[in-house]
């Protein structure tokens, strides 16, 4: 047998040596100059609203929620979903570690199962023979360009009662069965983190086809404010309830 590459063998293939990621423009570097003289830079500022709406829209979604990173995106998904301490999500084995950490920094349990071998994404049946009368929610991951089997996961979460919330970092601009990823469970969660195709250095966005539940997600990332609030204008008390499916 040769000699692996990693211990001193001949590699297999040689490095791409592509321009760096992300590439960078002068149209963009105006626009981020023009943006930065406006010093309407939050408080779900104009450009964040328009970003929003497009991004949502790409993919089949009502709403677009934009956060500050893709890991306060899943937090915030599964605060807005009522996951908390006792409950458990079932996320997959193979994922970045945020997927099960955002789990924890809710006081949930993440319960780990396999993947399937043809897409490195969740198997749904090792899903379903997970699930307990403590699972309340999925997160399915779309890893490395490839896709989990919505079909089969939705259908499961559906008949247990349980909240899918897609992690779509790596996914994009992606589409399973005609409709964008993201806009198939209660909530879709992507990162624009540098190495993203779509790169802001870091944030992220929630998207949801439910208006309850995008005020909740709204609200749960902005202290307690409403979309479309001026400063001062947070609501008292907590959000209205939600029905799971």
């Amino acid at each position: 047998m040769s000699k692996l590459a990693l211990l001193g063998g001949k590699p297999v293939s040689t490095p791409i040596n592509g321009i760096p990621w992300p590439p960078t423009s002068e149209k963009t570097g105006d626009k981020l100059k023009e943006l930065y003289l406006s010093r309407k830079w939050s408080f779900n500022s104009p450009s964040e609203q328009e970003f929003e709406k497009a991004y949502a829209k790409y993919h089949g979604a009502k709403h677009g929620i934009f956060m500050v990173n893709g890991t306060v995106t899943l937090e915030c998904a599964l605060e807005a979903l009522g996951i908390g301490e006792g409950d458990e999500v079932v996320v997959p084995a193979l994922t970045w570690i945020a997927t099960a950490m955002a789990v924890r920094y809710v006081g949930a349990k993440p319960v780990f199962v396999d993947i399937e071998p043809t897409t490195l994404c969740m198997d749904p049946k090792k899903f379903e023979k997970a699930i307990n009368p403590r699972t309340k929610a999925v997160i399915p991951v779309h890893l490395y360009g490839s896709m989990a089997d919505l079909d089969k996961i939705i259908k499961i979460a559906k008949r247990q009662r349980l909240a899918v919330v897609e992690d779509c970092a790596h996914m994009q601009g992606g589409v399973w069965n005609g409709r964008g990823v993201g806009s198939w469970g209660d909530v879709g969660s992507f990162s624009f983190q540098q190495s993203k195709t779509v790169s802001a250095g870091e944030a992220g966005i929630c998207l949801t086809n439910d208006d309850r539940l995008a005020d909740r997600l709204f609200r749960t990332k902005h202290i307690g404010y409403p979309n479309g609030a001026g400063q001062g204008g947070a609501k008292h008390g907590p959000p209205e309830g939600l029905t799971m499916p």
